[in-house]
């Protein structure tokens, strides 16, 4: 093709150059959604946006330096996705309370496959009402005092693994130990599995869950998709793969036997359990009424498929975010001996020192004593304000909302971070202090009750957290029934995060301990 008769430019290097032209002016349209609508955020860079910086800094900084310089309300963009990041706590509660309607969904930036269409943490709208309505009662204050005994079982395997990897003064990774002491946990109360993980390391089952958790989508696939939506589908339909790593036989395999042994003489105490014993009937059919909309929803037992891919999402979501608050709490408890020596003499006071092979002389912990402790309860809360375990949440507006002042778009990520909200000194005086006396009631009716938010808020708020509390809660007190923690030369102070969308600690929390 010539142009002004001067230069011969093949078909094909025009088209792209048209092609190219056109998906840039695309991302410039797109990057200017925030200043058209005067909400104030950085230059985002070409095409990715925030994607570049969040790789470099971390969520967790990301959200913090960019509140500190723009506020409280920032509009950035995650590829080319309008992406507002909020830490007012006033806007959060008008959001994801007033108006839970506009904001039901999470932001779906990749197609879900088969399989994970059926779990709570993708299902929108009507599904998601019907998911939540089958899975909530697991976690009743009864069903979970039928769950300590496994999480008892866990807590003794815990504390016999920290006196072996402490043996002759040696420093241990309790970030390392907390994973284990979880992953058992969810093991046994999400699909009723009696393991040890940390001794046995080829456990067939340990290891699919492994796989499963660590499966990532390839980068260049979620970049594409987060740059231009319109190719979600297309990109779906090109390169659909299992998002659990091709794990999903194995664990459809695991739940249909599980449910295969079991009758109703038998007894269970977890998830799978749990949500299917208050149905006479089960369906088996693939078919869920097109997910959206249906009446019929709240008339039927879950699938098989969707208790599997729920129950891989209970253990997923379960795994890390619990062995994180874990492995944080004993950071904690060493690093400020005077509150870990309060928290003992409240344990002891309670029920005693609990020493090797003399139950007799001790009360074993249980859900009601443990979730009884009121100083317990200041110093996890206060572990999970400075260490939760997601650093933000996310929601998607379904219309155009005006809330303070400031619209948000129709389609519009709106994220909540908790990381800056959590250390921000209007709420939290000298934010970088670990003071647990924060959380008595007076000092918790003085402060903006949505500016504590590690399990989210609203409907949707985390389905497992009062067994996530539980197990860290049960996990402290066997611990400190049995040892002291110290800090040691090893121990990274302060700690040295991840740069991922959760906090864990990159090398590690190196610490040791000592026999009471």
């Amino acid at each position: 093709m010539e142009i002004l008769s001067l230069i011969n430019i093949p078909y094909w290097i025009l088209t792209i150059s048209l092609i190219c032209l056109s998906l840039y002016l695309y991302t410039v349209w797109r990057h200017g959604i925030w200043k058209r609508l005067g909400i104030p955020g950085p230059k985002p860079y070409p095409f990715l946006g925030l994607l570049k910086q969040l790789p470099i800094d971390g969520f967790a900084a990301t959200d913090f330096n960019l509140i500190q310089k723009y506020g409280k309300v920032v509009g950035v963009y995650q590829g080319t996705r309008p992406t507002l990041l909020i830490s007012d706590p006033d806007i959060v509660r008008d959001l994801f309370i007033k108006d839970f309607s506009n904001f039901t969904n999470r932001p779906d930036v990749i197609k879900p496959d088969k399989f994970t269409s059926h779990s709570i943490t993708v299902a929108r709208d009507d599904y998601w009402k019907f998911l939540r309505t089958k899975i909530s009662p697991t976690f009743t204050t009864g069903k979970l005092r039928n769950m300590t005994p496994l999480i008892q079982r866990c807590s003794d395997d815990l504390v016999d693994n920290i006196k072996k990897q402490s043996e002759g003064d040696s420093v241990i990774d309790m970030k390392e130990i907390a994973s284990g002491f979880t992953m058992d946990v969810i093991c046994s109360t999400a699909f009723g599995m009696q393991v040890n993980s940390q001794k046995e390391k080829d456990n067939q089952f340990v290891n699919y869950a492994r796989r499963a958790m660590r499966t990532q989508v390839k980068a260049i696939f979620f970049l594409i998709c987060m740059t231009f939506p319109f190719m979600k589908s297309i990109m779906t339909a090109l390169f659909e793969t299992p998002q659990f790593g091709g794990t999903e036989h194995f664990f459809k395999k695991v739940v249909s036997d599980i449910l295969k042994d079991r009758n109703s003489s038998n007894i269970h105490r977890d998830f799978i359990q749990i949500v299917t014993e208050d149905s006479s009937t089960n369906d088996k059919s693939e078919d869920t009424e097109a997910h959206q909309g249906s009446s019929r929803f709240h008339s039927r037992a879950l699938t098989e498929d969707e208790i599997a891919v729920n129950s891989l999402i209970f253990f997923a979501a379960g795994f890390d975010t619990t062995s994180i608050a874990v492995s944080f709490s004993s950071y904690c408890l060493a690093r400020y001996p005077e509150i870990q020596d309060k928290l003992i003499q409240e344990i002891d006071k309670t029920l005693g020192k609990l020493v090797e092979m003399a139950y007799n002389e001790a009360e074993i912990p249980t859900h009601d004593v443990v979730m009884k402790m009121e100083y317990l309860d200041l110093f996890v809360s206060e572990v999970l304000r400075l260490y939760a375990p997601s650093t933000r949440f996310f929601r998607e507006a379904r219309e155009d909302v005006s809330i303070n002042g400031w619209l948000i778009p129709k389609d519009a990520d709106v994220t909540v971070c908790i990381y800056a909200l959590h250390r921000d000194p209007e709420y939290w005086p000298d934010p970088e202090k670990f003071d647990p006396e924060r959380f008595t009631e007076e000092n918790k009716a003085q402060r903006h009750p949505y500016a504590y938010l590690p399990f989210g808020i609203g409907p949707r708020i985390c389905v497992g957290m009062r067994l996530a509390l539980l197990e860290t809660k049960m996990a402290i007190v066997y611990m400190l029934q049995n040892f002291k923690f110290l800090t040691c030369d090893e121990t990274e102070i302060p700690v040295i995060f991840e740069k991922g969308f959760l906090l864990r600690a990159e090398n590690g929390v190196k610490l040791r301990v000592t026999q009471r």
